[in-house]
């Protein structure tokens, strides 16, 4: 499960999905359930403070195994678990896709293959672009030159 892809929606939030064990692709039931609780999220930001979080169980429908899920979302960060056991905590699974998305490509040291999940989502806030600071001359001022 060491691929994933990522996507963005409609500029709200950026998305990370691994490669589903059953599947061999990303779990395209996983990827509705992740966008929908963004743009549920996003559409509650106003009425909701920064700690707001929601996180539950479901069923995957549309998905071939209809995998149980587990979720946690909030403003910073929604995951989206496929397939998990129930006695899984989450911690272990955090623990788990912090490794797997860390740029070092850590290890999910302890994590027994039992506590793995066969995929995962997960979707933050979109950055804004980075735009190039502006240089304004004060008038009359020479600009620099290159020297060639």
């Amino acid at each position: 499960m060491t691929d994933h892809t990522e996507t963005r929606d409609a500029g709200t939030h950026e998305f990370v999905s691994t490669t589903c064990l059953h599947l061999g692709r990303p779990c395209p039931a996983a990827q509705r359930m992740l966008a929908a609780l963004a743009k549920a999220l996003d559409s509650a930001r106003g009425l909701t403070k920064d700690d707001f979080e929601i996180s539950g169980e479901s069923r995957l429908d549309g998905c071939e195994k209809a995998c149980p899920a587990r979720f946690a979302a909030n403003h910073a960060r929604i995951r989206v678990f496929c397939d998990v056991q129930a006695t899984t905590k989450t911690e272990t699974l955090d623990r788990f896709a912090d490794a797997m998305l860390s740029a070092d490509g850590g290890s999910a040291h302890g994590t027994s293959s039992a506590d793995m999940p066969r995929a995962f989502g997960e979707a933050r806030p979109a950055r804004p672009p980075v735009q190039a600071p502006s240089i304004r001359h004060p008038q009359g001022a020479q600009r620099p030159r290159l020297m060639s």
